[in-house]
């Protein structure tokens, strides 16, 4: 018994269009969705400026006059404690050896005692120095990364008076303490 032929088979020439309305219909549906959730991820990030890459060695015939003096604020951070110094000047404690800021007698470090004298040489310096938003932090080999972190937050703001006071907020990272 013979079945007729069917009519889409018969017809020659003529193409037929995929159905793209299931297709267009997904896509109007998960764009919305994969944008609104993107806004619910959120990546912490330390912002710091890194030390340039060393290029190769440059001559120079004449060095050129410095005209602006700059503060170059720099905390090193050693196993005894926190040595801060400036373009100008290392800071000595009292007994005049050692760190600026020694260890407390537990051994670990004084973040306050270093938020308190970077906000008494902000005091100080305020109008004598264009680079007074800049302080370049170093630290030895061993020093761990949550004492680093600390040290920029540190550095960064201190609270006097239940109000937040922004210290130095363009934190660089150095290369390195240079061993003497």
């Amino acid at each position: 018994m013979a079945y007729r032929p069917s009519f889409r088979r018969t017809i020659e020439g003529e193409e037929v269009e995929p159905n793209l309305t299931p297709v267009m219909n997904l896509m109007v549906v998960l764009i919305p969705l994969l944008l609104t959730s993107a806004e619910f991820i959120k990546i912490g990030s330390i912002e710091l400026n890194l030390p340039p890459a060393a290029g190769p060695v440059q001559t120079v015939s004449e060095k050129p006059a410095e005209k602006v003096k700059n503060l170059d604020l720099t905390v090193s951070i050693t196993d005894e404690g926190f040595y801060i110094s400036s373009a100008l000047a290392v800071l000595r404690p009292k007994s005049g050896s050692g760190p600026s800021i020694p260890k407390k007698p537990d051994g670990s470090f004084d973040f306050q005692a270093l938020s308190e004298k970077l906000y008494e040489i902000k005091q100080k310096a305020q109008g004598k120095f264009p680079d007074l938003e800049n302080i370049i932090i170093q630290a030895e080999p061993g020093i761990d990364y949550q004492t680093l972190v600390s040290t920029m937050d540190a550095s960064r703001s201190i609270t006097i008076n239940h109000r937040q006071v922004v210290l130095f907020p363009q934190v660089s990272l150095s290369a390195g303490i240079i061993e003497q």
